[in-house]
């Protein structure tokens, strides 16, 4: 006869190492291919700012951040130029209105993913 609290625990153990295995694939896979030399696949402006940006960025603004789309909120920023904003995505800014943090805390993307997130962004302001 089996033991109720060793049942309970298996119960337990299942599922989480299930889910434990497949993050660890998953993370040697990206590893193994990052290491067989092969380019990864990069995520377009709006891909990034669908998986990331949104999360602040998404109307109205969270934290002082700039909503997609609002012309108002985004104006003096885009007036200090893209070499500005691509510069305070990429390596973070704390400005009198809120924290834009570095790459949106996703330093595992790419610069050039972060400056297409960006120039996504800015050209939805001007749409």
């Amino acid at each position: 006869m089996r033991d109720p609290d060793q049942q309970t625990f298996s119960s337990f153990c299942s599922p989480f190492m299930l889910i434990t295995s497949m993050l660890i694939g998953a993370a040697f896979a990206q590893v193994t291919l990052a290491a067989s030399g092969e380019p990864a696949e990069l995520m377009t402006g709006e891909q990034v700012y669908n998986n990331v940006c949104i999360a602040c960025h998404t109307p109205p603004g969270v934290g002082g951040a700039p909503a997609l789309g609002d012309g108002e909120a985004w104006a003096a920023r885009i007036a200090q130029g893209m070499d500005t904003l691509i510069d305070h995505a990429l390596h973070g800014f704390t400005g009198s209105t809120g924290v834009m943090p570095m790459k949106g805390e996703r330093v595992d993307l790419s610069d050039e993913e972060i400056i297409g997130a960006v120039q996504y962004m800015v050209k939805q302001v001007a749409q």
